[in-house]
């Protein structure tokens, strides 16, 4: 889950900015916790007493308070949080650079530049490979070559794309947390597929595009056709 703020004094923007943001990580299936703030100070204080955020959407002019100022405070002090300056005056474009923002939009938001702005904080942050500890040690794996994980007694064994296997210790479940949110499927107790291999459903199996054929349990052959139809909506959404 990415834990993003909002700064800004508005609270009739900060409620309709809520929601364009839901819309646009629901769309994507991102979990994720909003806490809004309004004004600089209060959020300088919270992340001096220890919170910590993924991405701040932050006005730039709050009356006399500037939010470039807290920009230079987090700069200052070492906190490298994404900062997504969001603003009704673009002549502070210029001056907000020298924070290294990842995006700037200008008030009224527009949604397809709110979707453009979180797509690349999300292209950005999402793990590209895996770590896994095997008896020969280390092992490293991009997640792109990766078909499925099975269950093989105590052991899970990694299936690649290209018929290579490797065995590793721990279990699915752990294997999920670490997977980027809704890339891979649990269609079987003891299988976790890539939604991206996958190239039919039939009656209770999945056929993936290497060839390899994976159960599916009746009691979550629903579920597992459901999960697969919003994939597919999803990257069509995104072309």
């Amino acid at each position: 889950m990415y834990e993003i703020a909002l700064c800004d004094d508005d609270s009739e923007f900060a409620s309709a900015f809520k929601q364009q943001l839901k819309k646009v990580m629901d769309k994507r299936n991102v979990a994720f916790h909003l806490a809004a703030f309004s004004d600089p100070g209060s959020l300088q204080a919270a992340v001096e007493s220890g919170e910590r955020f993924d991405l701040l959407f932050l006005d730039i002019v709050f009356g006399e308070e500037k939010g470039l100022m807290l920009a230079g405070f987090l700069r200052e002090h070492g906190i490298q949080t994404e900062i997504i300056f969001v603003t009704s005056c673009p002549e502070y474009a210029v001056a907000s650079y020298d924070y290294a923002p990842l995006h700037y939009l200008t008030k009224p938001i527009d949604q397809d530049r709110l979707t453009m702005a979180l797509s690349r904080f999300l292209d950005k942050y999402t793990p590209r490979s895996l770590h896994f500890t095997t008896a020969r040690g280390d092992l490293y794996v991009q997640i792109r070559d990766i078909a499925y994980f099975e269950i093989y007694g105590h052991q899970i064994v990694i299936h690649k794309t290209d018929g290579a296997r490797e065995l590793c210790t721990g279990t699915l479940k752990e294997i999920e947390h670490i997977l980027p949110t809704l890339t891979f499927i649990r269609p079987h107790r003891s299988y976790l597929v890539s939604l991206d291999k996958i190239a039919e459903i039939v009656r209770y199996q999945i056929r993936l595009s290497t060839g390899d054929i994976i159960p599916v349990s009746r009691s979550l052959y629903q579920q597992t056709q459901r999960s697969i139809i919003e994939y597919a909506d999803r990257n069509s959404y995104l072309l």
